[in-house]
């Protein structure tokens, strides 16, 4: 089997082939011979830009200077710069000739951004088989995430969800079990003092204000966003007897006023569990090396349930994956394809994992001991293998200010807690998801 990395090595007239058939700068159906030298040997001076995670940045830089010693026939320069993943659709449909020329973003932002013309289709060309490879060394979820309209757009890289994270100084671990499990049993759980201070610890939070974590209730009681499947735009059922439910739990347990649960950004949650404010929280992957690397009191599992109709219902997280993709209006879309291939390759996909904590998309780096036997990366798979894949339709556009209006009010208490109210604000919540607003 090929790998990503022999592939990136390959010879430039094999990329420019792959070029010519898939890389041309105004649309993906025609030849494009912009991208070629004088020959099949050499190419055009220039540069490349690639955008990564500030957090990644030391890493990506590492990845960039390797690739750029395995490849000495590319002669463009590289420049790694930072760009945040979840903004990076935005930044980009503002200028697309002034964005990077490789780009992380998540899944969920490749429809929007197919659609719009901004990405450069992954083909295969006659050496060099990128869009089989992706196909076939990666997890069936990030190929299906990659695709849109049954075009390959997207480089997996990783998989991402949340778990539960707590402190073992407020929920000891032999009470995991017991208590952490459900979170009403944490909200009704007696909390001490805040180290130091005369202030209670709060139980449980997680942002129920940002759409990602906001989905999990309603997944829990059997509502759907675009359908079973992901891709219905006119199917979301949030409305629904079951939404009803669940916004009823929301309103009497997610309030503000109540001092057991605590809505804010997930990283000042991650925080206020390491210091000890915070009993649980909600976050992601990333945490364990962000917030929690090397804390002595932090201990994770997969998400609780709540309490419907005297049933337990687990929490169904979301979960994504980050892709590399290639800016459709790129000047050097042979390095760049190269590139993309080269950082998401099993080996540097393996550097992630140990250095940054992401799980791999790669099923053999899946595979690997230092991945498949770490106890953190154990329950990552669980919890994906239980979640819901955000939905990359592009119409998943509408879906993040509305789940942040209505998540928000329940939070802060403008939503009154009466059925009325809540079902109009469902009733809301579903005319912008079909926009028949």
């Amino acid at each position: 089997m090929k790998t990503f990395t022999k592939i990136a090595t390959f010879a430039l007239s094999a990329c420019m082939v792959f070029g010519f058939a898939a890389c041309n700068s105004g649309n993906t159906d025609g030849p494009d011979e912009s991208n070629k030298g004088p020959n099949e040997g050499s190419q055009d001076a220039g540069e490349v830009v690639v955008w990564g995670g500030a957090e990644d940045q030391t890493l990506l830089k590492q990845i960039v200077e390797e690739f750029k010693t395995a490849n000495p026939d590319v002669k463009e320069t590289i420049r790694v710069e930072i760009q945040d993943a979840w903004d990076a659709q935005s930044v980009v449909s503002k200028d697309p000739e002034k964005a990077a020329d490789v780009i992380l973003i998540p899944h969920d932002q490749i429809g929007i951004m197919a659609k719009s013309g901004l990405l450069g289709e992954i083909r295969d060309g006659t050496a060099a088989t990128f869009a089989t490879d992706i196909r076939t060394n990666n997890d069936p979820k990030t190929v299906q995430q990659a695709t849109y309209d049954g075009k390959l757009y997207g480089f997996p890289l990783t998989m991402d969800t949340y778990i539960e994270y707590y402190t073992t100084n407020i929920f000891p671990e032999s009470i995991e079990d017991s208590i952490l499990g459900s979170v009403d049993d944490m909200l009704a759980a007696p909390m001490g003092n805040i180290p130091g201070s005369k202030e209670k610890a709060t139980a449980f939070g997680f942002n129920i204000g940002d759409g990602f974590y906001l989905n999990m209730g309603f997944a829990a009681v059997g509502c759907t966003l675009f359908g079973k499947n992901g891709d219905d735009v006119n199917a979301c059922n949030w409305n629904n007897a079951n939404g009803l439910k669940f916004m009823q739990y929301a309103a009497k347990n997610f309030r503000q006023s109540g001092g057991i649960f605590k809505s804010d950004d997930a990283k000042n949650l991650a925080t206020a569990v390491l210091n000890n404010r915070l009993g649980a929280c909600i976050s992601g992957a990333w945490e364990m090396q962000d917030t929690f690397k090397n804390a002595p009191n932090i201990k994770y599992r997969t998400l609780p349930s709540i309490t419907i109709d005297g049933e337990q219902k687990p929490l169904i997280g979301f979960s994504n994956s980050k892709q590399y993709v290639v800016n459709n209006m790129s000047k050097h879309k042979g390095t760049a394809i190269r590139l993309a291939a080269y950082i998401t390759s099993e080996k540097n996909q393996l550097r992630y994992a140990e250095d940054r904590g992401y799980y791999p998309s790669n099923l053999a780096a899946q595979q690997n001991t230092a991945v498949k036997d770490d106890p953190f990366f154990k329950v990552i798979r669980a919890q994906l293998d239980l979640s819901v894949a955000v939905p990359s339709i592009p119409e998943i556009s509408r879906y993040w200010e509305a789940a942040k209006s209505m998540g928000t009010s329940i939070w802060n208490g403008s939503l009154k807690s009466d059925d009325a109210a809540l079902q109009a604000s469902l009733d809301e919540f579903v005319g912008i998801i079909k926009d028949t607003k």
